[in-house]
């Protein structure tokens, strides 16, 4: 049995500087014994270029690579399969941990071994408190809501990944699929510490952002509605937490700011109206440009003010 507290479980495909600051948050004046955690990376790109760098890391004996051809992100899965630690904690390439983060996370291990609660980082953006515990699944959806798919949140105890089948992951969201099939346990943490900084990655995207969450996503949320592992409620506070604060930045940022994305654009409309009506869809265009005023507005005060 493996002594190793925590698996940093990381999926990448290029983005070598990225990795490299993410790396160097993890081992430059670490704080923490090597023999308590290691790094995982599952590489699933088509060049030799990433081996190259970790020459440079070879020093640090509890890196752990593997060339792979995981298609897309399933890679994510391979990632948490190599992992050896009591704890598996998947982590996104441009991910970087502040000062001490490392530290929390297998103090968190430590405290939490015995009960080995579901438990996910949301990182200080539901603004309630620093650590929340839940009895059932349905009430640690509801808080969490549409922030369970995101991969640098998500962990699992090697134990359950062992024990909960991988068979049929959704191909976009399959940490989150995992993450839902937990739900009969009886323990639910959502652990909201300020651990990580993500950096800002250009030309993300590469697939079709509102089908992704408009479609893909409810309609797995919806599944388990209908299966009445959540409540209707949990459900509709998931849809409009969505709406209101992920397709209007979302919108925003692609629409109207066009950011250096590579976000497939195809068909909004049709995705927005497969869970939401006609109305709700030009709402979010409104909405949209309404942000984008505030934020011209915000901008011309404080060039008044200086």
């Amino acid at each position: 049995m493996s002594n190793i507290y925590l698996s940093i479980c990381i999926p990448t495909n290029g983005r070598l500087e990225i990795l490299k600051k993410t790396l160097d948050s993890i081992f430059i004046n670490c704080e923490v014994s090597f023999s308590d955690f290691e790094v995982v990376i599952s590489d699933n790109s088509t060049d030799n270029m990433l081996e190259e760098l970790l020459t440079s890391y070879k020093e640090f004996p509890n890196i752990v690579y593997n060339k792979t051809t995981s298609e897309g992100f399933l890679n994510s899965v391979n990632a948490l399969n190599m992992g050896k630690g009591l704890f598996l904690k998947l982590h996104n390439n441009y991910t970087i941990f502040k000062k001490g983060g490392l530290k929390q996370i297998i103090s968190f291990i430590k405290n939490e071994k015995i009960n080995k609660p579901v438990t996910f980082f949301t990182n200080g953006v539901l603004k309630n408190s620093n650590s929340k515990n839940f009895e059932t699944f349905d009430s640690f959806t509801s808080e969490l809501s549409y922030w369970n798919t995101w991969s640098t949140g998500f962990s699992i105890w090697k134990e359950d990944l062992e024990k909960y089948s991988q068979k049929d992951l959704n191909k976009m969201f399959p940490h989150t699929s995992l993450l839902l099939r937990q739900n009969d346990k009886k323990n639910f943490i959502i652990n909201n510490e300020s651990i990580f900084i993500n950096q800002e990655v250009s030309q993300k995207g590469g697939y079709n952002l509102f089908k992704t969450f408009g479609v893909d996503y409810l309609s797995m949320m919806d599944e388990l509605q209908k299966k009445a592992i959540i409540s209707p409620t949990t459900f509709n506070k998931i849809k409009n937490d969505l709406f209101n604060n992920f397709f209007v930045e979302w919108y925003f940022n692609t629409k109207i700011k066009n950011n250096n994305y590579t976000y497939d654009l195809t068909d909004i409309k049709g995705s927005i109206k497969e869970y939401y009506s006609i109305k709700e869809y030009y709402y979010l265009i409104f909405l949209s440009y309404f942000l984008s005023f505030k934020m011209l507005l915000y901008r011309v005060i404080n060039f008044l003010r200086k």
